[in-house]
C-alpha cells in the first residue's frame, strides 16, 4: 500500500528506521531496515564506532547522485518588512525516486540534518561532514539507530503525474515544503483523493509558473479536511508519514538550523493527523529530558497534539484507536 484514500485511512505515526551501516557492519550488528550511511575519511572515527561504513569508491560511488545541502535560507520579502525563511529540502528528489544520495560537501552545522533527512526518506547516503561536525553527527546516528524497525508504507492521498519537466520539479518541491503529502505516479490513481497532472483543466501548465500559488491550488482542490498532516506554528518543518492501518510513524524534520526558527518553548509545534490514534512513542532529538506530547485530542476523525521543542528531528509513533 503506497497511498490511501482519506475515507479509508486508518493510520498511526512514528519516525524512521535506522540507517544501516553497509554490508560488513550489517554482519556485525544485524539487520537494519533503513538506508545505509557512508562517511568520508573526515568522519572515519564513526566507522570505527560502527555507526557508518566507509564511503564507496569507483563504480559503486558513481551510483550515488549528488544532492544539495539541506537547510534554510532567509530571503528578503519585498511585500513585507520581514525576511522569509526558504527551506532547502531534498525530500522531493527522494520522493521522485533517488535512492542513493551523495551529500558531497556539507557546510558546518548541516551534517546531522543531512543524516536525518536521508533517514526519514529511507535513502542510502554518503555524508562528507565538516570536521567540526563529526561528534554531533555521531550523536545523531546513535539517536537514529535507536529507531531501527521495519519500514511502514508511505501514506499519501495526492498523486502527482510526473512529466519530468522543470516546472514539475518546482511543483514537487513546493508540495513537499507545504506538507501536502503526495506520491509520484505514472498515471491517475483513483484510490487517491486527488491527482495533480499538468495540462489538465484543474492544473493548467501555465499555473506551474508560480509554484507557491500552484501549491495553494492543490491545497484548495484537496481541502484541508482531507490533508493527512497539518502543522501549526512553523514554516520550516517538513512532515513525512508512513503507516499500515494499525500503526503509523510521523517524521518531523526541522530545517531551521540546530534550533528551529519558530522555537516556542515546550509547545513548539501543533500537529493534526487525519485518523484517530493514541501515541505509542516520542523520540525527539535534542528535546529536554522527559519531554512528551501534550494536549492530545481526537476531534472527529483526527488526532491533535503538541510536539515539544526539538533539534532537527522528531519521530512520533502512533497506534490506531479501535
Amino acid at each position: 500500500m503506497t497511498g490511501l484514500n482519506s475515507r479509508t485511512l486508518l493510520a498511526a505515526v512514528t519516525c524512521g528506521a535506522l540507517a544501516a551501516p553497509a554490508a560488513s557492519l550489517l554482519a556485525r550488528h544485524g539487520r537494519s531496515y533503513a538506508g545505509a550511511f557512508y562517511v568520508t575519511s573526515a568522519a572515519s572515527s564513526l566507522v570505527d564506532q560502527g555507526l557508518a561504513a566507509p564511503a564507496p569508491t569507483g563504480t559503486e560511488a558513481a551510483a550515488f547522485q549528488q544532492v544539495p545541502n539541506p537547510g534554510v535560507r532567509v530571503l528578503p520579502n519585498v511585500a513585507r518588512a520581514t525576511n522569509l525563511p526558504w527551506v532547502d529540502s531534498n525530500g522531493w528528489r527522494f520522493q521522485r525516486g533517488i535512492q542513493k544520495a551523495n551529500y558531497a560537501k556539507l557546510p558546518a552545522g548541516s551534517a546531522s540534518l543531512a543524516a536525518a533527512e536521508a533517514f526519514t526518506f529511507n535513502v542510502d547516503a554518503i555524508l562528507n561532514p565538516d570536521p567540526g561536525d563529526v561528534e554531533e553527527l555521531g550523536k545523531m546516528l546513535r539517536f537514529l539507530k535507536t529507531l531501527d524497525r521495519p519500514r511502514l508504507p508511505l501514506l499519501a492521498n495526492i498523486g502527482v503525474v510526473d512529466d519530468h519537466s522543470p516546472p514539475m520539479s518546482e511543483v514537487l518541491n513546493m508540495l513537499t515544503r507545504r506538507n501536502l503529502l503526495y506520491r509520484v505516479v505514472s498515471a491517475p490513481d483513483r484510490t487517491l483523493d486527488l491527482t495533480v497532472q499538468l495540462g489538465t483543466q484543474d492544473f493548467p501548465t501555465e499555473a506551474a509558473a508560480n509554484p507557491s500559488e500552484f501549491a495553494a491550488r492543490v491545497r484548495s482542490k484537496l481541502g484541508d479536511d482531507k490533508r493527512l498532516v497539518r502543522l501549526y506554528g512553523t514554516s520550516t518543518v517538513i512532515a513525512h508519514l508512513t503507516g499500515d492501518g494499525k500503526h503509523a510513524r510521523l517524521y518531523l524534520l526541522g530545517y531551521g538550523g540546530n534550533r528551529r526558527l519558530q522555537s516556542a518553548g515546550q509547545q513548539a509545534v501543533r500537529v493534526r493527523v487525519l485518523g484517530r490514534y493514541q501515541p505509542a512513542r516520542l523520540a525527539a532529538y535534542g528535546a529536554s529530558q522527559g519531554a512528551t506530547l501534550t494536549d492530545l485530542r481526537n476531534p472527529g476523525n483526527t488526532t491533535e497534539f503538541w510536539v515539544p521543542d526539538f533539534n532537527i528531528c522528531a519521530i512520533v509513533d502512533l497506534d490506531a484507536l479501535k
